[in-house]
This record gives C-alpha cells, structure tokens and sequence, in this order.
C-alpha cells in the first residue's frame, strides 16, 4: 500500500472556538484536521478512516475518560493527544495510555510539538517501543501491560515510567544526560530535570524489590544509564 501524502489528525472537542484553534496547530504541525464535536462522532468517524493522531479536548462534564481513551485508541490504533482544563485530575486518563497530556488553555507552541511528536512516532533507533514482550537477563519487559517481571516479582509502570525505561533498555549501558533523556525518550521541553530525578528515584523504588540484574544507575557529569554487566 503507497503511503498517504497527507498526515491526517482526528480533533475532538465540543467548544467550536478550541476545535478552531486546535485544528489551527495541527495544520501548522502539518498536518491536515478533520474536526468532531463529540466522542460519539469521534468513534463514528473512526470507523473505517484512517488518523494518525486525535487531540482530544476534554471538557469537566465528559465522564468515563479512561475507558474513552481506550476506545478511541482501539479504533484509531493512533496516539492520542489529551488537553485538560484539571490538569492533575486527568493524569489518570494519561495514564491509561495517551500519548501526551497539556493543560487547557494551552500554549499553541507547546500543542504544535506534541502534535509534531505524536506523528513523529517512535524513534528510529529504539525497536523497544515496537516490540510486545521482551526478555534480558531473565527480565521480562511487557509493553502492552507496561509491567515488568523478574522471578514471581510484578511491577507495573506510569506511562512516563514507562517511555523513560524503554528508552533506557533501548540503549543499555550508554549514558544519557537529562537534556538528552527529556528530549528523547519524552520528545518534552515542558518537564525539568528536577521532574525527571523524581521519575528515576521513583522508578528505582519500583525496581529494588524485584532483584534485577542489571540497574538503573547515574553518573555525576554522564547521566543516566540501565547497565547490564556483562554475564546478562
């Protein structure tokens, strides 16, 4: 099948005047918008056409955000893009497997690169995100459950958790500064490298019960690293 000259973007929101502007940011990310007024006619529009991302503009009155998210993202086998006027409220729905999440009102730059980075897909170098279940060392790594298992040991991850170890497990035993980390395993110029510290430490307290072999180390002036020695 030849691949489609235009990128297309799902845009749903029921304020025509927020459906505007957001349909505004796609065309500069360039892409082309097609825009719905609710959920409904999001799933009826879904059926049988093609989108390769959807902005959702979440209203305080939408319910069932989760299983929504799951639906479209089940329809569209598209990222989805999540605008929010509670921000913190809606990190449940991010968590159940958005893509991205900006708070709404928005900054139309910052939509403009989450759009960019959702029709970007997952990087080149990283087969990771690609990939269902993977095995290292006598670890299992479940993308579809975003868990991982060493033993009779289980953890589940964040989506955020998620993203920056399988980056990691990507490119195991190199070292990535914080910058670097932001940019490329969360394609964010919107989260510190404070943030990113209390997703590592976090993600370590996860881990340690598990007894892995490999560890998720850092490096005064080199950074961050999953190290695997040799024998794994």
């Amino acid at each position: 099948m030849s691949p489609r000259a235009t990128l297309m973007v799902l845009v749903i929101d029921g304020d025509a005047d927020y459906r505007a502007v957001i349909a505004r940011c796609v065309e500069l990310a360039g892409a082309e918008p097609e825009q719905v007024a609710t959920v409904g006619q999001a799933l009826r529009r879904l059926e049988g056409h093609r989108f390769d991302a959807i902005v959702w503009g979440l209203a305080s009155s939408d319910t069932g955000q989760t299983e929504i998210v799951s639906q479209i993202q089940e329809a569209a086998h598209a990222p989805v893009v999540l605008l929010d006027e509670s921000h913190e409220e809606a990190r449940g729905v991010y968590e159940a497997g958005a893509a991205q999440l900006l708070p709404k009102p928005f900054v139309p730059g910052e939509l403009v690169g989450a759009v960019k980075a959702a029709l970007r897909g997952p990087g080149p170098a990283s087969v990771v995100p690609l990939a269902t279940r993977i095995e290292v060392g006598g670890v299992t790594f479940d993308s579809e459950a975003r868990s991982i298992s060493h033993g009779a040991g289980l953890i589940t991850l964040s989506g955020r958790e998620w993203e920056l170890m399988s980056f990691l497990l990507a490119n195991p035993n190199q070292f990535f500064a914080a910058d670097d980390l932001l940019r490329q395993a969360w394609n964010s110029n919107r989260h510190s490298a404070e943030q990113l510290r209390s997703y590592v430490a976090r993600l370590r307290r996860k881990l340690e019960p598990l007894g892995l072999p490999c560890d998720l180390v850092s490096r005064q002036g080199r950074g961050y690293s999953l190290y695997f020695p040799p024998a794994a």
